[in-house]
């Protein structure tokens, strides 16, 4: 079966003290949808076998293709919590930039364990893919919703927003510089006397009532990222891609996640299409993304 494995954007991402956790986990508090663009794809062929394993290839030869790998590792999961043996082969060809904060290997992840439920007749039912999801990575059980949602805890709870997420349009840029999560995290825990954010709660209380402004304008004014000041001030790389976006016309430019991929919002489609033009003689990854997409 062929399937696409798109990025996510945080359009809110509030990051508490990991004091709150006995885990050394953050708790956190975002608002995420899945973009259409960019999107890995995974051809993965599942055989019956009287022993269990796993094969991965990738296009992308910096990448594992072993247990290191999210997507091997998933498979390998989901077999064992079902106790059963098959031969399972997965090609993977990567579209979405590595640390970048676009979820890349996350939701090739989610997709790998939706194929081989799928395979199995849904075996596990949600609540125990979840679990799985969680226990695998942070950023795996929001590309299992397959909808926008809000994130908390770690990232394991999962809530799909309780109303329609009108369509918007932007421009997705990496640097060429990635950005560890870990470091990232590290950055924002030295940060002294930090205050936490807010935006997620702000951003839901203005959202729900949103019909008597424009989606537009309330992205402009309510979108947010903890992560974003100080990965900006570390990664200078970062900060000029942010600033290039804005000068070229974006109506307001956000960081992806923990970083380096910035995404530019757009007053629409042809809009978005104006900055990937003007951008992509700047950057080496430059692509037009909208939250319009249908998973398969």
């Amino acid at each position: 079966m062929l399937l696409r494995a798109p990025c996510k954007i945080n359009l809110t991402l509030d990051v508490f003290d990991k004091k709150e956790r006995t885990d050394g986990y953050h708790n956190l508090d975002s608002i995420v949808v899945p973009f259409g663009e960019p999107a890995d794809e995974l051809r993965i062929t599942i055989k019956p076998s009287e022993i269990s394993s796993i094969s991965l290839t990738c296009n992308n030869s910096c990448l594992p293709t072993d247990n290191r790998n999210l997507a091997y590792r998933a498979a390998e999961a989901y077999l064992t919590s079902i106790d059963e043996t098959v031969r399972i082969e997965i090609d993977l060809c990567k579209h979405i930039p590595s640390e970048a904060g676009l979820g890349g290997g996350s939701s090739d992840a989610a997709a790998v364990l939706r194929a081989l439920n799928t395979y199995f007749n849904q075996k596990l039912d949600h609540s125990s893919m979840i679990t799985l999801a969680a226990r695998l990575g942070g950023d795996i059980p929001l590309f299992l919703a397959q909808k926008p949602v809000r994130m908390r805890g770690k990232g394991d709870l999962v809530e799909p927003l309780d109303f329609e997420l009108p369509i918007f349009y932007g421009v997705i840029v990496h640097p060429g510089t990635g950005v560890s999560t870990p470091h990232a995290y590290s950055l924002l825990d030295a940060v002294p006397n930090r205050q936490f954010g807010n935006g997620t709660e702000k951003f839901l209380a203005h959202l729900r009532e949103y019909n008597s402004r424009n989606i537009i304008d309330l992205l402009v004014t309510e979108m947010s990222n903890d992560f974003e000041s100080i990965i900006l001030s570390a990664y200078s790389d970062v900060k000029k891609t942010y600033e290039m976006i804005m000068s070229a016309g974006a109506l307001r430019a956000l960081l992806c996640g923990s970083g380096s991929a910035v995404f530019g919002l757009a007053r629409d489609r042809d809009h978005a299409k104006q900055l990937v033009d003007i951008l992509t003689n700047h950057f080496p990854f430059v692509t037009l993304g909208s939250n319009f997409h249908k998973f398969p």
